[in-house]
Parts: C-alpha cells; structure tokens; sequence
C-alpha cells in the first residue's frame, strides 16, 4: 500500500476549508481532514477499504503508478490531435490563399475590362443601360 501516492491538496474556505487526499491511482479513493495528517491518515484509511472492497469483488488492484502512464497516453494522444489539427489547419490556409488569389485575379480581370464581360451580364439576364451624364456647358 505504501507505493501508492498519495496528493493532500488544500480546500477553499467555501468548499468547508480544511485538506483532501486523492490517490490517483485508485479512481475515486479519496479522503479529509481538517489538517494534512488527518487528511493524510482517513486517505490511507479510504485506501484500505478500496483495496478490500476490490478484492471482495474480485478485482485485480491497479499498479502503482498507472494514473502517471494513463496520463501520459492522454497527453500524447492531444498531442497528436493537435498536430493533425495544426496541419488542417495549414492545408486550409493554403486553401484560402489560393481562393483569394483567384478572387482578386477575377476582380481584377473584371474591373479592368468590364465591357469584355459584358455579355455575360447580358446572358444573365441583367438589364444593361448605357448612360451619358449631362454636363453643363
């Protein structure tokens, strides 16, 4: 039992103030007190009644040390979503530039030589009206 550890973390004074000891390890072992010692002592307390309880239930107790491992697949796991989502990401960008480029292009092709287009606004329909403003002589 002594190669399991043990965490005695601090409460906040609206959480009723006083320590709580966690054993990671053993998923939802977990005790009080109003110092750490005894916070310390009813968490090896909780230990000694999880490990009987499992037994009597006849389930393999967890390796010391299997939260750090659990926890380590975890960050690698992440760590391996965010590269993917980082590369999507790029892929993207790329993606938008090449349609920004082409957007400009196509404005610029437009706004150059808009009567070239002419018959395209003709062919949807537009209705097109040539117009001389009136100037004051």
């Amino acid at each position: 039992m002594n190669e399991y550890v043990i965490i005695i973390l601090p409460l906040a004074d609206e959480d009723g103030g006083g320590f709580v000891g966690l054993v990671p390890d053993l998923q939802g072992c977990m005790s009080d007190g109003e110092s750490r010692d005894e916070a310390l002592a009813n968490t090896q307390q909780a230990m000694i009644e999880w490990i009987e309880h499992q037994k009597a239930r006849g389930i393999d107790l967890p390796k010391p040390g299997v939260s750090i491992e659990r926890a380590s697949e975890q960050r690698k796991s992440l760590l391996r979503a965010l590269k993917a989502m980082m590369s999507y990401m790029e892929e993207a960008d790329g993606r938008i530039a090449e349609l920004e480029k082409a957007l400009e292009e196509a404005v610029d092709g437009i706004s150059n030589s808009w009567e070239k287009n002419l018959p395209l606004f003709e062919s949807a329909d537009a209705r097109i009206y040539r117009s001389r403003p009136k100037v004051a002589h």
